[in-house]
């Protein structure tokens, strides 16, 4: 286990200059060769382990660039020109706020901050819009929070997707047991594997369309990181975040949410 760790960090350190992609590419083996060991023996090794995670934590590279932060071009007739001014307001508050760089910070943990700055604004300007956990609805290990408006028709705005794809935790055999903890692939490493576009377009525009393919893009890969059978229906989806908002929502979110779509 030591020898196949030590070429491993080797690797990291030989691919230090490498683009993304071509980095993912050459670790891939290295890592397969690491996480097919300790599936041997039963990952009982605790600090080969943790040398394992440190090696994983220095992997900070982003599979998928977020783009630089803009003012849309004005267009009323647009329903969208509304929320991607909103999207743009957040993250100038947001940059500012938590002194952070959106086009090269992974905004681990802001999820929930950022979707607060997104409500406040969508608040002043009328849109109707709750946040919605992603962890509690698709039963992920941690919390990851979005935000579902309405704008003629429901969107979903995910402000800090860019967190799914640090390449460190998406090498595609990734694993960790944990007796009550199981880490695998994220969903960036998921995504790209035929759905690299769904991606591009959350983490560049923020937002998705819930009556889309991209939507349910979204919400299968969300699934199957969860650990659940996909739903692939646009509806039951939607009809699933309104329960969660029955469940955990402010009064005033699920009255305003109902009356929108009949439900």
């Amino acid at each position: 286990m030591q020898e196949n760790l030590k070429r491993l960090e080797e690797a990291i350190i030989k691919s230090e200059s490498y683009e993304v992609y071509k980095k993912r590419a050459y670790l891939e083996p290295y890592f397969d060769t690491v996480y097919e060991a300790f599936h041997d023996n039963s990952f009982e090794d605790i600090p080969s382990l943790l040398k394992l995670s440190q090696l994983e934590n220095k992997l900070t590279d982003r599979i998928l660039k977020a783009s630089q932060n803009r003012m849309p071009p004005s267009n009323k007739e647009k329903k969208e020109y509304v929320l991607e001014k909103i999207l743009f307001y957040m993250r100038n508050q947001a940059e500012e706020l938590y002194h952070c760089n959106l086009e090269i910070d992974s905004l681990r943990t802001r999820s929930k901050d950022f979707c607060l700055l997104f409500l406040e604004i969508a608040k002043g300007l009328e849109v109707p819009a709750t946040m919605i956990d992603m962890g509690s609805l698709f039963h992920f290990p941690y919390s990851h929070y979005i935000v579902l408006c309405y704008l003629e028709e429901f969107y979903i705005a995910d402000p800090t997707y860019q967190e799914f794809f640090l390449l460190g935790y998406n090498f595609k055999n990734r694993y960790y047991p944990h007796p009550t903890y199981l880490r695998t692939c994220e969903i960036g490493g998921r995504m790209l594997e035929g759905k690299e576009s769904t991606a591009y377009q959350m983490i560049h525009d923020g937002y998705l369309k819930v009556n889309s393919k991209d939507f349910l893009n979204y919400c299968d890969v969300a699934s199957s990181f969860g650990g659940i059978e996909p739903l692939r229906d646009s509806q039951k989806y939607l009809e699933k975040f309104m329960h969660e908002i029955e469940r955990s929502s402010e009064k005033s979110d699920r009255i305003l949410l109902s009356k929108m779509h009949n439900l």
